[in-house]
């Protein structure tokens, strides 16, 4: 699961890219302009020592946040209730919370509006953002970061626009449009080289990287985020290093390095740990489940990918429970449990679909019909075949917004394990599944170490 990373990355190395893909966006952590010269000199002085502890230790930061935004209350004063309430909404998403980060934010987005603070009404939009990217919702993702960039140019907050710019990239990342979102996270990466932002230069990096690996080129990937790892750990800052080396486990996983990327992929598991980064976690546990498949050490691959898929469940994310429910199928398929591999195939694909993830979705469909092909069901086998086609082409996404629907799974219950067709039947469709497996195996070839998130994920940053 590919990590990428919103300026929350995700899901292939990394929930949630992105996700997979996460952290807000680091200007909504700052005064916003004008609305937080309003700010109480105390209510500042607490959220600044939450701050301490943002990266290092969220746990640490959120009573710290949560006093402050009580004192704000209880002082009964607006703008530093809005104040707090956006921050301590940044550390409830930190700890993986989004339920409550969502109430947070949407309370300080209201109160802003109230207040005609256009600064906070445009952070708070991003914001809300990020919780519908990490949900898999990118349609009114995608409506709330225009509506905050928008408001921040117009602002003259370029810097600040950011972080909307990198998320509506990484929602192109994950639909498959890497064009697009080569040009967002290039945007970003001149804006921050231009004003010294270190922190929005290593969210474009990585970010950048993710696409790079999903186009196989993967030097260009390694040298980004090994630029982006020594940011990191100039400026202190251990969520963005365990992007990093989730993301550099994800260019050995692409190129069959396997302990180099298990050795990576354990380097972020722990940071993230330490952090309490929740799905972060899930997107490397899910990289480690694929890489034990691969070196066939399936129980631990297993025990991985269904702590991954509790994860990811409890947070809410579609987009990584999709991608988790599909690690699972990939290992029954190693194990030739091709019935045990179809029943979980068959609940990612609606969620799939739901979303609109072709890349994940065409997985799915090459792994669904190599099932078929292998327990001598070429009806069926010809069916994803054509699926699998069309998952291929830009078009499939015009398809699945019209509402264009497949039954599948209804024969899994009626079947019996041990029935087998007929031997002239097997020899009479022998083309069709020949012609299937091959689709699928060029593919897969193709597709070779891919990983969620992307975190999300794949990782991804930004909120």
């Amino acid at each position: 699961m590919m990590s990428i990373r919103y300026v929350k990355s995700g899901a292939w190395f990394g929930k949630r890219m992105v996700a997979a893909f996460a952290c807000l966006a680091v200007c909504m952590l700052l005064p916003a302009m004008n609305a937080n010269a309003q700010v109480l000199p105390q209510i500042e002085q607490m959220i600044a020592g939450a701050e301490q502890y943002r990266n290092t230790d969220p746990a640490k930061a959120l009573p710290m946040a949560v006093s402050a935004l009580n004192e704000a209350r209880r002082l009964k004063h607006n703008p530093s209730i809005a104040r707090a309430l956006r921050y301590t909404g940044v550390i409830h998403f930190m700890t993986g919370d989004l339920s409550a980060a969502e109430r947070r934010f949407d309370s300080a987005f209201r109160l802003y509006t109230v207040l005609g603070d256009m600064p906070g009404i445009a952070a708070s939009l991003n914001n809300l953002g990020v919780i519908n990217q990490e949900r898999g919702l990118y349609e009114k993702a995608a409506g709330y970061f225009d509506k905050s960039v928008e408001i921040k140019f117009s602002l003259g907050d370029t810097l600040g626009a950011c972080s909307g710019l990198i998320n509506t990239g990484t929602i192109y990342s994950y639909t498959g449009n890497y064009d697009k979102a080569l040009e967002y996270f290039t945007r970003v990466e001149a804006i921050a080289s231009q004003n010294c932002d270190t922190a929005r230069l290593i969210d474009a990096k990585i970010n950048k990287s993710t696409v790079f690996i999903r186009q196989k080129e993967t030097r260009t990937a390694l040298s980004l985020l090994k630029e982006a790892s020594k940011l990191s750990r100039l400026s202190g800052d251990d969520y963005s290093l365990a992007y990093c080396y989730n993301n550099i486990g994800g260019v050995y996983q692409t190129t069959f390095q396997n302990r180099q990327a298990i050795d990576y992929f354990k380097r972020a598991l722990a940071i993230r740990d330490d952090l309490g980064d929740v799905a972060g976690m899930a997107t490397t546990l899910d990289n480690l489940g694929k890489i034990y498949t691969r070196v066939k050490e399936y129980d631990i691959a297993l025990a991985h990918f269904f702590q991954a898929l509790k994860y990811n469940q409890q947070l809410g994310d579609q987009r990584s429970t999709a991608i988790g429910l599909n690690s699972i199928d990939e290992l029954l398929l190693e194990k030739d449990d091709y019935y045990g591999a179809l029943e979980y195939f068959f609940k990612a694909v609606p969620i799939a679909r739901s979303l609109s993830l072709r890349h994940e979705a065409q997985v799915i469909y090459g792994n669904i019909l190599v099932s078929y092909a292998a327990l001598g069901e070429p009806d069926s086998a010809r069916v994803y075949l054509a699926l699998f086609n069309a998952a291929g082409d830009s078009g499939w996404y015009a398809q699945v917004k019209a509402g264009n629907k497949v039954e599948t799974g209804g024969w899994i219950h009626e079947r019996k394990p041990g029935h087998q067709p007929v031997l002239i039947y097997v020899l009479g469709a022998m083309v069709v599944v020949l012609s299937a497996f091959s689709a699928w195996l060029l593919y897969r070839l193709g597709q070779a170490g891919r990983t969620r998130k992307p975190e999300n994920n794949t990782d991804s940053q930004g909120l």
